[in-house]
């Protein structure tokens, strides 16, 4: 919610407001309690509320009172700015993380950065009640500034799809992708942006016959 105000004017002014309902933040919450548990039973929530005084407290105590459901799920709250810092510093203490889509879309990027190159990072938006459709794609989006050279990295469309495999019921053949990729980068082949010479199609190539040399697995799907 927003608009910009007498443009062109000396009093011109921009309004950015952030809007967060009691329905929106607990359907990301209760998504993310329930990964947690399936995981390390570790979340951590990212917030600001020593800063952004209305939404960040209302954040904070819904955060909380969900996890009252939850008591078998570790829970931590760190404020942004000192998050991003313990992204880089320890990162391996962090497994599931939630938070509001600003400061989401910073620590995916972010994340991405750390372990290479935003180029193997996937992204899903999901609707949690499978009402809906939801969409899987790579957070880097088209690449325009390297688009027709032929060495964008195609892993974070294939890990995307590995997602969207996972989410339809195919988990043993999202594994296998992941895999697959996980054999291609030990071996060396990589695109420019993780210090290799492979273009996309040769790294694609690689995931194809990686997966297609692993051995077949019951239920996988493939």
């Amino acid at each position: 919610m927003g608009g910009r105000l007498y443009r062109g004017t000396s009093r011109e002014m921009a309004v950015q407001e952030a809007v967060f309902t009691r329905a929106g933040v607990e359907q990301v919450m209760r998504y993310a309690y329930n990964l947690a548990r399936t995981r390390r039973g570790d979340l951590a929530s990212a917030t600001k509320s020593n800063g952004i005084i209305h939404t960040m407290p209302f954040w904070d105590e819904l955060f909380r009172e969900i996890g009252g459901d939850y008591p078998d799920v570790k829970t931590r709250e760190y404020h942004i700015d000192a998050l991003v810092g313990l992204f880089v510093l320890d990162p391996r203490r962090f497994d599931v993380v939630v938070a509001s889509n600003l400061f989401g879309d910073i620590l995916t990027d972010l994340g991405a950065a750390i372990v290479g190159s935003i180029g193997i990072a996937p992204s899903a938006n999901l609707n949690p009640e499978r009402r809906h459709p939801s969409m899987f794609e790579p957070v880097h989006g088209s690449a325009p500034d390297i688009a027709g050279q032929g060495i964008a990295n195609p892993l974070g469309q294939i890990w995307s799809g590995a997602l969207m495999l996972d989410h339809l019921g195919h988990s043993a053949a999202a594994a296998e992708v992941v895999d697959a990729m996980e054999d291609v980068l030990a071996g060396g082949t990589r695109t420019p942006d993780l210090g290799g010479t492979a273009t996309t199609a040769q790294v694609t190539a690689a995931v194809r016959d990686a997966l297609a040399s692993r051995p077949l697995e019951t239920g996988s799907g493939r």
